[in-house]
């Protein structure tokens, strides 16, 4: 496959929009903050999402094959959307170049292991292409977007961290749903782990069935960790590992190091070290949370070094830190600002309403819920708390 058409396709899977750097209002999906109004907050609708017990003494093959059966329809119902969208090349068969593609890569021992093997064994489980899995593995790195929070409670006693995922933009839209087809297989798709290993619990994650990464991870009254997405990825340094330039290599997937970090590390401050000297595929923003006053970062990561830091109790609106996918010195895109209403609603929550049930109400808030939202997992650290929505975003909502 020559390398400019693989380009092309993995531009067309991403479809980052960088180009529309500018902001502007949009007069028919203005904000709305649901802070001072009726209660939305279920804890109930979080049984919806299911846990299963990952462990981590068990060979690499087996770990995930009992989630892998029990979603192995849903996971197949992904494939079919991807490679329904790629069908946009005519004449080429983009969803089996791009799992041809990954094979080659995978059998070059370019994807490490344990997570080479946790792989192989999940496409055991659902008789797919291996190089497709290993691509929806890989995915992530690409394309994303999200909205992670920390807040410090007013009595210092407790720190809230919590997310939406949103992924699926411009993937298929679904007319049934009114929705993206893509964001609304993963809704089915979404799980909660509690990972084993020596016969304890060491750490809870949020993710997708079939993938062994991790989106979103707490180890209970030790830390959190969260992680966006930049708007502009580092599509050519994916590129290039397709390509082989990266076998070899200390690069770290996002997905994989995330989980790296639980199996490895104990508190705050070990986790933050690592983010800080981590080698990446492509750059991100890290929001991790600790159990004591103040241990709140937003770490912006290039593939090589920390950009910049934002920490709880520096600055204004010092204890909260809300991120999407944006360097703090930069605009949003014009289709996507969910910053600046995002502050403000947490601005109207106010310290001494930072909760779940607050917490959860300004992630439900338009335009930081929105039509790619997948789900929203809230996070107590010093209580152990961890819980996960399907989300839905009611009409009109805005679509990216």
């Amino acid at each position: 496959m020559k390398p400019a058409v693989f380009t092309l396709i993995v531009i067309l899977a991403t479809l980052v929009p960088g180009c529309f750097q500018r902001k502007v209002e949009n007069p028919d999906f203005k904000p709305n903050c649901l802070v001072g109004g009726p209660d939305i907050y279920d804890p109930t609708e979080a049984e919806k999402v299911l846990w299963f017990d990952v462990n981590l003494d068990l060979p690499p093959r087996q770990r995930f094959q009992q989630i892998a059966r029990a979603y192995k329809n849903e996971i197949r119902a992904v494939f079919d959307v991807l490679n329904y969208f790629l069908t946009i090349i005519p004449g080429v068969n983009a969803w089996e170049l791009i799992g041809n593609m990954t094979a080659s890569a995978l059998d070059k021992g370019m994807i490490m292991n344990p997570y080479k093997d946790e792989v192989l064994g999940i496409a055991e489980v659902l008789e797919v292409p291996i190089g497709n899995l290993v691509f929806l593995n890989i995915f992530y790195e690409m394309s994303r977007f999200c909205t992670s929070i920390v807040a410090q409670t007013e009595d210092n006693k407790d720190l809230y961290h919590a997310r939406n995922l949103d992924f699926g933009q411009l993937f298929v839209w679904d007319i049934a749903a009114q929705s993206w087809g893509l964001t609304e297989a993963l809704k089915k798709v979404s799980v909660n782990i509690n990972f084993f290993k020596n016969g304890k619990l060491l750490f809870k994650g949020s993710t997708l069935a079939g993938h062994v990464g991790v989106l979103t991870a707490m180890k209970p009254h030790k830390f959190s960790l969260s992680m966006n997405a930049k708007v502009q990825p580092d599509l050519i340094n994916v590129a290039k590992w397709y390509m082989g330039e990266y076998a070899n290599t200390d690069l770290q997937f996002v997905m994989y190091f995330d989980r790296w970090l639980f199996e490895n590390c104990d508190d705050f401050q070990c986790a933050r070290e690592k983010i800080a000297s981590v080698k990446l595929l492509t750059g991100a923003y890290f929001i991790l949370g600790g159990v004591n006053p103040g241990e709140g970062s937003v770490l912006v990561r290039n593939t090589t070094s920390v950009q910049f830091e934002r920490k709880l109790f520096d600055g204004d609106n010092d204890w909260f830190l809300l991120q999407t996918n944006y360097d703090p010195d930069k605009e949003p895109l014009f289709i996507d600002n969910r910053r600046d209403p995002g502050n403000a609603c947490m601005k109207k929550l106010g310290r001494s309403q930072v909760s779940r049930k607050g917490i959860y109400t300004v992630l439900s808030s338009k335009p930081t819920l929105n039509k790619t939202t997948v789900h929203t997992v809230i996070m107590s650290v010093t209580k152990g708390y961890f819980e996960t929505f399907i989300q839905k975003c009611p009409n009109p909502c805005w679509a990216f």
